[in-house]
């Protein structure tokens, strides 16, 4: 029996509401997948700036420009606590 679009709504409504945004989240996934579904490679969807940001990144970690995870934590915590004052 193919599944229709009141069967689908039919089941979402049994779930509890806070579980809707990741349903929602859900479709979204699908709705990309199948729009890029005739992309080999995820790569070719990105901006270019997106790419630069990661050739900057490359760069960085050849150059030994890179933070330990403890180091990221804090710093990124630092950053937030600075920003709430």
């Amino acid at each position: 029996m193919p599944i229709t679009i009141k069967h689908l709504e039919a089941n979402i409504k049994t779930l509890p509401e806070d579980l809707y945004e990741e349903v929602n989240d859900f479709v979204d996934f699908l709705k990309t997948k199948y729009e890029n579904k005739d992309s080999k490679d995820w790569s070719e969807n990105l901006t270019e700036s997106q790419k630069e940001s990661i050739k900057k990144g490359l760069k960085d970690i050849e150059n030994g420009k890179t933070y330990s995870h403890e180091e990221a934590k804090q710093r990124i915590k630092n950053y937030l606590l600075e920003k709430s004052k």
